[in-house]
């Protein structure tokens, strides 16, 4: 989950003059200070090597605090040129257009993109095709051979399934998180195309064919093929097969020398990896609480359906990125769980703001929220040591 700050960005600068180091300002409205950043990284080639100056004109004051004054980590998709599809009405129109199933009048523009991951406030993206701009010549540009192996790279992440790196030489190198977080990023980017696409023809008779075309799913096409031409039966009992015998398998027995650290067993049984159960275990000690007194779970309050909800989703990420190491399914790949355990860390520390809201609130007296508060700090705690720990693997 990424933290979009575009609407409360007033002005600001990027710098990628140096080499594999992109420096920047960028001042918030509501706040006299900007915020520092200190990148590794390069920007993308429409970027690279230039000084990049952006105004917003129609900023808004931020109502939760601001990310960390010094953004210290790695540049992700720094751009100006990102085509995305502008509406030419309001978007009140647009709603409108929408429930009479017209389609609302719209053009490709270029957006400004910036993105970067750091260690105090995880996944920060400023994304917006309304900021006016203004880009210096470049000081340096990549060679064509730079050129060719950042669109390889490109290539590979787009089909890679797993974070590994075959070279020229036939050589393999394990994908580093900043790597991994490039492939979570372009992941997201295919969820975010699927969704508009999904608006963008729902009332289509052959919706789900013009999206697979779109998306280029052409497994997905000779799917829809077979069903039509009647062969798709024989298809899914092959898969249904398929998944009954897997569902038959035995459960790897865990290693006992490995408990406490990459696995406990849950009251029924279960094998889930330690930090989920102590988030999993402080998250219902909070909703119990929260249900005695009668807040939940029919939350009124938006800043604690926030802090509840974000604890829930905090619990679902860590198990899907650490549970399947805690039942034997894959040894753990260390780029990869460093960079979901990252984005985790953006969440805590939304949860964190929200809790931050409900003090003065009538739903948790200042002790309790306090307590729950400090649960969400052992998370984090346990969190970073084991990316420490994932580091040295």
């Amino acid at each position: 989950m990424a933290w979009r700050i575009h609407e409360n960005v007033r002005r600001g600068e990027i710098d990628n003059r140096t080499r594999r180091r992109v420096t920047g300002r960028i001042w918030l409205e509501g706040m006299a200070e900007p915020i520092v950043l200190e990148l590794a990284g390069d920007c993308q080639p429409d970027l690279a090597g230039c000084l990049l100056r952006f105004e917003n004109p129609h900023p808004i004051a931020m109502t939760t605090p601001p990310p960390a004054p010094r953004q210290r980590g790695a540049a992700g998709h720094i751009t100006a040129a990102r085509k995305v599809r502008v509406f030419d009405v309001p978007l009140e129109e647009v709603f409108a257009m929408h429930r009479a199933g017209e389609t609302p009048p719209e053009h490709l523009a270029s957006s400004i993109y910036l993105e970067w991951f750091s260690d105090l406030s995880g996944h920060v993206v400023i994304e917006s095709a309304d900021y006016r701009l203004e880009i210096s010549e470049p000081a340096w540009r990549f060679s064509a051979e730079e050129l060719r192996e950042r669109k390889r790279l490109a290539t590979e992440a787009g089909a890679a399934p797993f974070a590994i790196e075959i070279h020229a030489d036939g050589t393999e190198e394990r994908w580093d998180e900043f790597r991994c977080e490039q492939f979570l990023r372009e992941n997201d980017a295919r969820t975010d195309r699927y969704g508009k696409l999904l608006e963008k023809y729902r009332d289509h008779p052959d919706s789900e064919r013009l999206i697979a075309r779109e998306m280029g799913w052409s497994w997905l096409e000779e799917a829809l093929d077979a069903e039509a031409a009647g062969d798709y039966d024989d298809a899914r009992a092959e898969d249904a097969a398929a998944f009954d015998e897997a569902e038959n398998l035995e459960e790897p027995a865990p290693d006992p020398a490995r408990e406490g650290i990459d696995w406990v067993r849950e009251g029924d049984g279960d094998l889930v990896h330690p930090l989920q159960k102590q988030a999993h275990d402080a998250l219902y000690e909070l909703t119990d609480e929260l249900q005695a007194a009668g807040h939940f779970p029919d939350c009124s309050d938006d800043d604690l359906g926030n802090f509840v909800g974000l604890r829930m989703t905090i619990c679902a990420k860590l198990a899907g990125a650490l549970n399947g190491i805690a039942r034997g399914e894959w040894e753990p790949d260390p780029g990869m769980t460093i960079a979901r355990l990252k984005r985790i860390l953006a969440i805590l520390h939304e949860a964190l703001a929200a809790g931050d809201r409900l003090a003065g609130k009538p739903f948790l007296a200042a002790e309790r929220l306090a307590y729950h508060r400090a649960a969400l700090f052992t998370t984090r705690e346990h969190i970073l040591a084991l990316i420490a720990r994932l580091r040295e693997a």
